[in-house]
């Protein structure tokens, strides 16, 4: 396949740097980063919608023990995932003149790793099913390592999308495989009453899908090359991003960990719908704007002043979007989940609000992993990492002991208290204060108080009155929604017109200022 040659060249091409920061184009690097962004905005929120409109049926029809079964599953295969990885597409994305050879050499690794890691997730099913101390689990899991294969074929093409900022065809792929994903699911659950099978056979054949996809529409096929330097520049960057990523992964996950080895399927069922709706404002919003902020700012890292003013702005957008989201999910919280999902899930409200506040701060850090990686210090992730796993598996593990589903929540509040630190070291990195730090938080703080305040009271009025759910969730969300509005037109109307502004710029083709 023909590869665009702003990203990549031949080796027979000679020495011949393709991107250089002194000579990038900001302005428009800056509306490829806010296309990109946008993109990924409205592709999170399609998926946020399609997901939430299957969860409204599927959990209607299967049980929290179903949902249980599968999460606990989910855990090794995001395991493996994360491992897999290996972080060689970051090395990719770092490095200004890839070549065939390293790209090619990136490719055999994860392949190569990948399929050592399906085999023994094959093998190492029994074990999960025993720790977990739920038999279904066995072949659950070797269903969903299949995967993997998929994920080895289309790492590379994936990263290269990424790198050449393309991301509107990204987020239409991901965005067409969640739609299949949840359609298929519904039919296997309703038409062939497949129970928790019906999940893991949706799960399996979007994965397919979107692997042929990614691969089709990058236009790359490996060659039969592996460069020994590519594999030590890969391997060096890839070692400290893998290690990262595994303590990252251990991170997130203690919490379901620990509920389904304490407490059970059905309790890590409810759970991991308590988790479900905050975090999918994580995953499908900010997780995805975020990802567009590493390949951005590595266009521009030898410059202290526009890596700091690029990674302000993505974290004061990133707030603006979900901090109001996920302040009104809280409020509205007990209607919500009695419309959507049914009264049988009402246990999840309190750790559902309480996750509202964890999906919050972890948004805020979203983009500061971007920070090392543009440095070249992602051993300083790998090691606060090890220091933060073991923080939170203290904290996690004796409030839900004690507390039980609310302490687990509450510890995943407390346990990105520590990524303060990680921002300071990023902020010293780029010779940038907390003053410019906390100036981009200050308009959506704002604006996401007077969004909680004005739902709060409405939510109150209408219940105090006796009006049923659906009423309260669509009036207090509309009130909050109509004070946001007020709130940033009237008390900060320069920021308002700076946001206005940015959108048409990034729309449209007028030059930035």
């Amino acid at each position: 396949m023909t590869e665009p040659k702003e990203d990549i060249r031949d080796m027979n091409e000679g020495p011949r740097q393709v991107e250089k920061t002194e000579e990038v184009d900001t302005d428009a690097l800056t509306r490829s980063a806010g296309r990109g962004a946008l993109w990924q905005v409205a592709g999170g929120g399609w998926q946020t919608v399609i997901r939430l409109g299957a969860s409204t049926v599927l959990a209607r029809v299967l049980f929290p023990e179903d949902f249980g079964i599968l999460g606990m599953a989910l855990l090794a295969r995001s395991l493996i995932q994360r491992i897999g990885a290996l972080g060689t597409g970051a090395g990719l994305i770092a490095k200004k003149d890839a070549t065939q050879d390293d790209l090619s050499t990136a490719f055999w690794m994860g392949a190569a790793v990948q399929i050592f890691l399906f085999l023994v997730a094959i093998a190492a099913a029994p074990l999960a099913a025993i720790f977990f101390k739920t038999p279904a689990i066995t072949w659950v899991m070797r269903v969903i390592s299949i995967t993997f294969l998929f994920s080895a074929v289309a790492a590379v093409s994936s990263t290269l999308l990424t790198k050449r900022l393309r991301f509107g065809g990204l987020t239409i792929i991901n965005g067409a495989g969640v739609a299949l994903e949840s359609g298929l699911a519904i039919i296997f659950v309703v038409v062939f009453d497949l129970g928790y099978w019906a999940l893991v056979s949706a799960m399996l054949i979007s994965s397919f899908a979107m692997t042929v996809a990614r691969v089709v529409y990058a236009r790359w096929l490996p060659s039969f090359r592996f460069n020994r330097a590519s594999f030590r520049y890969l391997f060096r960057y890839g070692i400290n991003g893998l290690g990262a990523s595994t303590v990252s992964f251990f991170h997130q996950n203690i919490d379901y960990l620990l509920v389904g080895r304490l407490l059970g399927t059905a309790t890590l069922g409810f759970y991991e719908f308590a988790y479900r709706i905050p975090h999918l404002i994580y995953d499908r919003l900010a997780g995805p704007v975020g990802s567009v902020v590493f390949p951005t700012l590595s266009k521009v890292q030898t410059s202290d002043e526009r890596l700091a003013a690029g990674y302000v702005k993505a974290v004061k957008y990133i707030a603006l979007i979900v901090f109001p989201m996920l302040g009104g999910l809280a409020v509205v919280a007990r209607p919500a989940v009695a419309v959507l999902w049914g009264h049988k899930w009402l246990p999840i409200v309190i750790p559902l609000q309480i996750l509202c506040v964890s999906a919050a701060m972890r948004c805020v850090f979203a983009p500061i992993g971007a920070v090392f990686m543009c440095k070249d210090r992602p051993d300083i992730l790998f090691k606060f990492g090890l220091v933060r796993l073991t923080f939170t598996f203290a904290v996690v593990g004796c409030l839900g002991y004690a507390l039980g589903l609310v302490g687990i929540a509450l510890g995943m509040v407390l346990s990105t208290l520590p990524a303060f630190y990680l921002l300071h070291i990023a902020l010293r990195l780029m010779k940038a204060s907390w003053g410019l730090f906390f100036s981009a938080l200050r308009f959506p703080v704002a604006i996401s108080c007077a969004t909680v305040a004005s739902a709060g009271v409405a939510r109150w009025a209408l219940e105090s009155h006796g009006f049923g759910d659906p009423v309260v969730m669509a009036c207090s969300a509309g009130v909050g929604i109509i004070f946001l509005l007020m709130t940033s037109v009237v008390v900060f109307p320069a920021s308002s017109r700076e946001v206005l502004q940015t959108i048409r710029e990034i729309v449209g083709n007028r030059k930035l200022r």
